[in-house]
């Protein structure tokens, strides 16, 4: 990916985080400000995986970052049904 793309992630990642933390002040707006927050999280998470080629390049690493994807929801699915909020 050309860097000024991965840049530009990388605004709208901290973007994303700042109004996060902006809207979890309010009970009534801190479920959509967690989920704005973890958008911002993936974003970022993503934007640095290609920008460091860690995955390496091409159709290997969609799979890759996808599969991880995944399984990390599936695992927090888990884990918020199990849990309870004031756990």
């Amino acid at each position: 990916m050309p860097l000024s793309f991965i840049n530009l992630l990388y605004l709208v990642a901290s973007v994303l985080f700042i109004l996060g933390l902006k809207g979890l002040a309010h009970p009534r707006t801190a479920v959509r400000a967690n989920l704005i927050g973890a958008v911002g999280m993936l974003i970022a998470v993503v934007a640095t995986l290609f920008d460091r080629n860690v995955l390496g390049s091409g159709a290997e690493a969609f799979a890759l970052i996808f599969g991880a994807i995944v399984v990390g929801s599936l695992v927090g699915t888990l884990l918020a049904v199990k849990i309870q909020m004031t756990a």
